[in-house]
């Protein structure tokens, strides 16, 4: 059974929509925030009930104060609009290109779930597809939500820091960290300001995106000041893909274990199977004599020399398995 919209167009609900939000600017901005998921019975349930897996992440789900919104009959913009829910704060589980078709347009993230009772379903509109939802949990669902709405990760917390991924607001910031020579004497220098601007697009667009990691922004748990860089890249070294560590604290933090903190978080985070590499590896200048020695603490072991965009580099590697 599909249904289509009959009953409410999409220029009239698109007004009602603004309307809305016109209405609840009085009461304060509106968050972008995960609030509902939303499904139709016909497609997820069989004689009125879920399949395993989905029943043991929606009890997930409400145990983090999600609603799970079941739809017997009307389109999704319909039951949106009736119980004034905005669809920003919707996540849909599709099973059928009927559905996701209903959200075209619409400001709402969506699981295209590949069922053996639609095999004939593309469901390429959705934002992700799933086979099973076994391996599904409330935060992935959260962070499909998040890029949906281009609200960046944060991927790792520690005790007194948390690494969140970087947008453009974040920009002068950074340009404000690296006017510090001491800080960026060993770094890649950033870009004109437009220049850097494109890049970052880039970089969200084509690392974040494709990848889910890179490297992150360093944020003061407690200020939320930015306190540096830290994170991953791939590069190609001899013939070969290597996951690179990278980080730099900013010098009003030196000296005070900020660096030792963040760079076991990443290590922990590379061994836990994220990432899916064996080994880690860091490429210092031969001058940086405080990295050198902070990288064997850490367990590096110097294992390479080479030239690097000109300069002698030592090439420091953390085995990630078997220990």
């Amino acid at each position: 059974m599909l249904y289509r919209t009959t009953d409410l167009s999409d220029v009239l609900y698109s007004q009602i929509i603004a309307q809305e939000r016109k209405r609840r600017k009085f009461a304060g901005p509106i968050m972008t925030e995960f609030k509902y998921l939303l499904y139709k019975t016909h497609e997820l349930e069989k004689n009125g009930i879920l399949p395993e897996d989905l029943g043991y992440l929606f009890g997930e789900l409400r145990r983090h104060g999600i609603t799970i919104i079941k739809i017997t009959e009307k389109t999704l913009p319909e039951y949106m609009y009736l119980y004034n829910i905005l669809p920003e704060t919707t996540l849909t589980i599709a099973a059928t290109d009927q559905t996701l078709t209903e959200l075209a347009g619409l400001p709402a993230a969506s699981v295209g779930y590949k069922t053996s009772v639609y095999p004939s379903e593309g469901l390429y509109q959705a934002d992700i597809l799933v086979e099973a939802f076994w391996e599904v949990d409330y935060y992935f669902l959260e962070r499909i939500y998040q890029r949906k709405h281009n609200i960046p990760w944060r991927v790792i917390e520690t005790k007194r820091c948390y690494l969140r991924e970087m947008t453009l607001s974040d920009l002068p910031g950074l340009f404000c960290l690296y006017q510090d020579p001491d800080f960026s004497r060993y770094l890649e220098p950033l870009y004109s300001w437009n220049e850097e601007v494109e890049y970052t697009k880039a970089y969200i667009e084509n690392m974040y995106r494709y990848y889910g990691f890179g490297m992150w922004l360093i944020k003061d748990r407690f200020t939320d000041e930015l306190i540096g860089r830290a994170g991953f890249n791939l590069i190609k070294w001899q013939g070969k893909q290597l996951l690179e560590m990278g980080y730099a604290i900013a010098c009003a933090y030196r000296k005070q274990g900020y660096a030792t903190e963040v760079c076991q978080a990443l290590i922990a985070y590379a061994k836990s199977g994220e990432l899916a590499y064996s080994k880690l590896y860091c490429f210092v200048q031969k001058e940086n004599l405080a990295s050198r020695l902070f990288l064997e603490k850490l367990g590096f072991a110097l294992c390479e020399r080479c030239v690097r965009d000109g300069k002698e580099m030592l090439v420091y590697r953390h085995i990630l398995t078997g220990n």
